[in-house]
């Protein structure tokens, strides 16, 4: 397909996902598709997952092996590199548009079974990311950092006794740095945001076997050099500052987690509820519970539908949409901290220090 360079056709982009096959994964990701489908005609977004042990679904994706692929509109079957590079300021935004690679992955992460006790390093190329809960079963915990006082030679001689647990629930949210010891535990599904790298290290892994049947790869010296042994960061559920917002109060709005590398704010939708792209950096939509509807001013083509545990792409440049549903969703961005998360909620009369008690920036 020859593509055009027409801002003009800027519009909400929905990509196909990339399911990948885990050994600790299942098929709970349609139960979610088919609830936020049951009441529509139209059952063109339900699909069936490809794996029996489906751990994950990339939804937003810019990589050379893991590339996105427009599944609406006029660019349909087009790569998501190639997207845009139709024009890199309308997509990425100009704060954004001379960056060599795209920043973020978004995934979906259904954990059938307890994940690797793992850790990611730090950096540009590194791994910082986020984790939103869709579903946990009752009483449930995950492992979010280490016991006061855990050594490096603990961790590697004695990896479940050093452990913190946190208790989660439905909603919860948590900020997971480089550096962060971490794990999801059996019977979770959770929303992940976080920057495009794919740098894992294992540091403890049940003696599991692969699907190919082989003992799954350690990283214990990697892990251990970059673990957080001083408690450096928080080990907690992130509350967020909410207010209302919208022209007939439609949505409600947590400012939740922001960094150098993505921004994450929560939508309540109940309605119509109409906002602008920031002209600065492109957003991501990430609905994880109900479903929504998404139009732009501009938009020549059918309204998206984006149903539970999908993502849709906004670019910089695309002006006013509108979100119409009843719905959760997650806006993730790559944010100037001061003015894209702490200024908003000064103007809105929250002190400083519930700024920072309350949500977790870092500038």
């Amino acid at each position: 397909m020859k593509l055009k360079r027409c801002v003009n056709m800027l519009y909400p982009i929905l990509f196909a996902p990339i399911y990948k096959e885990m050994v600790w994964g299942g098929t709970r990701m349609m139960q979610f598709n088919k609830k936020s489908n049951e009441n529509k005609k139209d059952k063109t977004n339900i699909r069936e997952l490809p794996y029996e042990h489906t751990g994950e679904s990339w939804d937003i994706s810019c990589r050379p092996n893991e590339m996105g692929i427009v599944e609406n509109g006029s660019f349909k079957g087009t790569t998501f590199e190639s997207l845009i590079a139709l024009d890199r300021k309308a997509y990425l935004g100009t704060r954004l548009h001379e960056r060599d690679d795209f920043p973020l992955l978004v995934k979906i992460i259904d954990a059938n079974d307890n994940l690797s006790i793992q850790v990611h390093p730090g950096g540009e190329n590194g791994k910082s990311e986020m984790w939103y809960v869709m579903d946990a079963l009752k009483d449930q915990s995950l492992v979010i950092g280490l016991n006061e006082g855990t050594t490096p030679e603990m961790l590697q001689n004695s990896p479940l006794s050093c452990l913190h647990r946190l208790p989660i629930k439905k909603g919860d949210i948590i900020n997971i740095p480089a550096g962060l010891v971490h794990a999801l535990t059996k019977g979770i599904i959770v929303a992940e945001i976080q920057q495009n790298s794919d740098t894992t290290y294992r540091l403890y892994d049940y003696e599991r076997t692969g699907l190919d049947g082989k003992p799954r790869e350690l990283h214990i010296q990697e892990g251990l050099a970059v673990s957080d042994f001083q408690n450096k960061h928080p080990k907690e559920v992130v509350i967020g500052l909410s207010f209302v917002n919208g022209a007939e109060n439609t949505a409600r709005l947590t400012y939740a987690i922001a960094n150098s590398y993505f921004a994450v704010i929560k939508y309540e939708i109940n309605g119509l509820y109409a906002e602008d792209s920031n002209t600065e950096a492109f957003s991501i939509f990430t609905c994880v519970e109900g479903s929504c509807e998404i139009s732009s001013a501009t938009d020549k083509f059918e309204t998206v539908t984006l149903p539970c545990s999908r993502s849709v792409f906004i670019p910089a440049g695309l002006g006013s949409y509108t979100l119409n549903g009843n719905c959760v969703l997650l806006k993730s961005f790559v944010p100037d901290v001061q003015k894209d998360f702490i200024e908003p909620l000064l103007s809105r009369g929250f002190p400083i220090t519930d700024i920072k008690f309350q949500t977790q920036f870092d500038l």
